[in-house]
């Protein structure tokens, strides 16, 4: 399938989207986990710092009781309190940072217990009377044990945390490792990323210059096309004026000789008539018959020859009155004949009144004309279907063979010979052409001895014009 330029441009976008993200993210961890061993490392370094002032401390109240207690000079008491305080503070501090580790717990409240018996001793010593009895205190001996457990168990702890302290920097360095080898993977990715969305760009371009190309020739094809169909159409157009001046001069020129003709033979029998024999009459009668009729033709040519060229512009009409306009045309022939005539209400639609009027000037004369022995009965109905009204014009006249529905639309094409049914043929193609005009069509159903009926339809709606519904009832003329 062909992706298009802009397809792959935005895959390639989306890539680059996706794969930023996924750096952003993992450079976002990689320094998360970093400042966390860092802070560890950090949080074992100060416990280390914590318990080793805890234990200066201790050891120096230790160092200023024995002073106090071989020189008796109370000046070593001078800093009692304060180092008494920073011992229990340091201890404190261990005591909340280790907290959270199982193993030094235990260990911490050891030391704490230690030096609180230490304490208590050196308290004991700067309360003596005098140097002598501080000195009594100290050679007991008392001091050295919770001294010494004090010691073991700040050396434990120490040792615990330097365990730690090992393991975190071990972890440091390997998270270092770990973020120097993701930016190298990241960049060596980031830069084959940009040149694959740099290839993949440049093909894009290449396939949208290629695409662009094609579709100028294509217009440029289109354009051609449209001028040589420009040209065509006028030059139709012009042949057009030219042939529909070329009838009108035509009929015009034609019928004058065939009047003159038409009119000499007729002075010819008046002036001759009891002269003349049968057999010359005869012929004389034929060609005045034929002249006519070659009138008629040329009439009926022209008129089809005008449809287009002659119509009306197409407004919004009642078929009432096309149909009015015919059944006055007809009413010397409906009459003759006894014909009934039972038309429904008819709509409003979107036409030429005159040419509808020809329309049903012809479908309703040839029904009259071709009619069987009964009473001719023409019905006119109209329906809405699909967006179009279906006119149909029912007869019970002699009908035809189905297999001519369409050829008697064609100019010039008879079922019947002239001596059977007079015409030039052109009636129902002039129908016919005046129904396409309208944006309709036109056919035809019957069969032999059972009447035909003939549809067309018009548009419902054209032009934003309103059609009307035809009311529920019917017109009938005997």
């Amino acid at each position: 399938m062909h992706t298009s330029a802009l397809q792959k441009t935005v895959w390639a976008l989306i890539t680059t989207a996706l794969t930023f993200f996924l750096a952003v993210t993992a450079n976002a961890f990689l320094a998360y986990r970093l400042n966390e061993v860092k802070t560890w490392t950090l949080h074992t370094h100060l416990v280390i710092e914590e318990l080793k002032d805890a234990q200066v401390c201790l050891q120096e109240l230790e160092s200023e009781d024995r002073g106090w207690a071989i020189s008796g000079n109370p000046l070593f008491m001078r800093n009692y309190p304060e180092q008494r305080r920073s011992v229990l503070t340091h201890l404190d501090n261990v005591a909340t940072l280790v907290s959270d580790n199982p193993r030094q717990v235990p260990l911490i409240r050891k030391a704490r217990l230690a030096a609180n018996c230490k304490l208590a001793f050196v308290d004991e010593v700067f309360r003596a009377i005098d140097a002598a009895a501080a000195q009594r205190l100290i050679n007991s001996g008392r001091g050295t044990v919770p001294m010494q457990d004090f010691r073991s168990q700040i050396e434990a702890l120490t040792a615990n945390e330097q365990a730690l302290l090992r393991e975190r920097e071990e972890q440091l360095i390997a998270v270092q490792r770990v973020s120097w080898v993701t930016t190298a993977f990241l960049g060596f990715f980031s830069v084959a990323l940009l040149a694959w969305v740099f290839s993949i760009t440049r093909q894009a371009l290449a396939e949208e210059q290629k695409r662009v190309a094609v579709l100028e020739a294509e217009v440029a094809e289109r354009k051609r096309v449209e001028q040589n169909l420009l040209r065509t159409s006028q030059k139709l157009a012009s042949s057009n004026t030219d042939l529909q001046q070329f009838a009108y001069v035509a009929s015009h020129d034609l019928q004058e000789p065939l009047r003159a003709v038409a009119g000499f033979l007729t002075l010819i029998v008046s002036k001759h008539k009891d002269n003349l024999d049968p057999e010359t009459e005869g012929w004389i009668n034929h060609a005045v018959e034929g002249a006519q009729r070659m009138r008629s033709l040329i009439n009926d040519l022209l008129s089809y020859a005008r449809v287009e060229s002659q119509g009306k512009t197409l407004n919004n009409v009642d078929v009432n009155l096309a149909l009015q306009r015919a059944r006055q045309d007809l009413a010397v022939l409906l009459e003759e004949t006894g014909a009934e005539l039972i038309v429904d209400d008819l709509p409003q639609v979107v036409g030429d009144e005159g040419q509808l009027a020809q329309v049903f000037q012809n479908l309703i004369g040839n029904a009259v004309k071709f009619r069987g022995e009964a009473r001719p009965r023409i019905v006119v109905k109209v329906e809405p279907r699909q967006g179009e009204w279906v006119f149909s014009i029912q007869d019970n006249g002699i009908g035809f063979d189905p297999e001519h529905a369409k050829r008697i639309f064609v100019i010039f094409q008879r079922l019947h010979g002239r001596d059977e049914y007079k015409g030039t043929g052109i009636g129902l193609a002039l129908c016919k052409k005046i129904i396409e005009r309208h944006g309709g069509r036109i056919w035809a159903e019957s069969q032999p001895g059972a009447g035909a009926t003939f549809f067309f339809t018009l548009p419902i709606e054209a032009g934003g014009l309103i059609t009307r519904e035809p009311a529920a009832q019917s017109q009938s003329q005997s």
